[in-house]
């Protein structure tokens, strides 16, 4: 979205803000049960210092926000918490290089250049730091699917003092890091705390969207009003992933406001997935059928302009060239059914 449409959206809906910008700005997170109850357990297992915790999620899922809120949470006691991130480790890395960015992460600079002078200088630094909690945190820690790498970590971990560990470890990883970790018992049975987050159901999503909404300085009259079926919409293409929920929603403002129609419903939501979406058959296909489910119109006239809004069917009209992107969502339900018709 550009500065203009940006402003065009927050001019005509009267918001302070863009309630659904790309950006991971933990005000507008919108904290589910399960955000909650896994950063209660985060914070469990680091401050107990029982070792390796793991959080494992599809992209969008709120994981790098979850990682923002235990990062603030520590920055605001720096005596207690000691620190250190790795951002996004490289897959190619040796075990050495993983070592070194921990090493430099913590901010030391060993004066050997060697593995056994690298775990030297780590292990002197947990133990003089010992009365702190040492934590580093890895995202993206599907990203580490070497054998060596894991060693390292597990051989990292062992660091410890006859009551705690030296150093929790706490990775944010995509789901195939499961697939890595079950081929790596000897780390895996070391974990004290895994946390799967799922996909947001239909209720959590309006929630999202009101939140969010409210968040930018929403105003009764003013603001956009999601209907029961736009979010059901919403939340059946997204499949329940935050981060593509957001994205849709911000397209679906830009498109209400062009048009300038506060009520968001069922028509703006699949002229929107028409419009800015990627064309995924298998996604547009479940979103025609929770169509159809919604409505009393036959399925060959899903997208027939008299379901449109007045004002998106006069901008199809002066657009005919619009016209065969109006009916993808029907044309990939059909040739599902197809599909599953002839035993594919």
């Amino acid at each position: 979205m550009s500065e203009k449409e940006s402003q065009l959206t927050l001019a005509f809906f009267q918001l302070g803000e863009q309630p659904f910008a790309p950006t991971a700005d933990p005000a507008y997170f919108y904290a589910t049960r399960e955000h909650r109850e896994c950063l209660f357990r985060l914070w469990s297992s680091i401050d107990e210092q029982h070792g390796i915790a793991v959080v494992l999620g599809n992209y969008g899922s709120g994981k790098t926000t979850l990682l923002r809120k235990l990062l603030t949470g520590m920055a605001a006691d720096p005596y207690r918490y000691n620190t250190a991130v790795v951002g996004s480790p490289i897959p190619s890395w040796t075990s050495f290089a993983l070592l070194e960015s921990i090493v430099t992460q913590f901010g030391l600079r060993p004066e050997k250049r060697s593995f056994v002078s690298y775990m030297e200088a780590l292990n002197q630094y947990l133990l003089a730091n010992r009365d702190r909690v040492n934590t580093l945190i890895i995202d993206d820690a599907q990203n580490l699917n070497k054998r060596g790498q894991l060693e390292l970590l597990r051989l990292v971990q062992n660091l410890e003092t006859p009551q705690h560990k030296l150093l929790n470890l706490v990775f944010f990883a995509q789901l195939e890091w499961i697939r890595v970790l079950q081929a790596a018992p000897n780390f895996e049975q070391r974990i004290d705390m895994t946390y799967t987050l799922s996909s947001l159901d239909l209720q959590e999503t309006r929630n999202l969207i009101e939140f969010r909404l409210y968040q930018a300085g929403a105003h009764a009259g003013r603001a956009p009003v999601f209907d029961d079926v736009a979010v059901r919409l919403i939340q059946v293409y997204a499949d329940g992933n935050p981060r593509v929920t957001v994205t849709l929603c911000r397209n679906v403002l830009l498109i209400a406001a062009q048009i300038k129609q506060r009520h968001i419903g069922r028509e703006l939501v699949l002229h929107t997935i028409d419009k800015t979406t990627v064309p995924d058959p298998d996604k547009r296909a479940r979103v025609a059928a929770a169509v159809m489910e919604t409505m009393e119109v036959p399925a060959d006239n899903l997208f027939a302009e008299e379901h449109e809004p007045r004002r998106l069917a006069v901008a199809r009209r002066s657009h005919p060239q619009e016209d065969r992107a109006s009916r993808l969502l029907l044309r990939a339900a059909k040739a599902k059914q197809a599909r599953l018709d002839d035993g594919h």
